[in-house]
């Protein structure tokens, strides 16, 4: 899944769904906006994290 860099949650959400429809011409079933939700919002926690604690390159 490609970084978010969305501010919110929300933001964050509406992009992937509007690339989802972008690259399969449809909108998702229930099934796969279910697994796009979750999807994006771990990444969207993962990014806020490594933005919060950035990893420590020289160690």
């Amino acid at each position: 899944m490609p970084h978010t860099h969305a501010h919110t949650k929300a933001e964050a959400i509406h992009e992937a769904l509007e690339v989802f429809e972008a690259q399969h011409h449809h909108a998702p079933n229930p099934h796969e906006k279910a697994r796009l939700v979750s999807d994006t919002i771990k990444e969207w926690e993962h990014e806020e994290v490594e933005a919060m604690h950035p990893t420590d390159s020289a160690s």
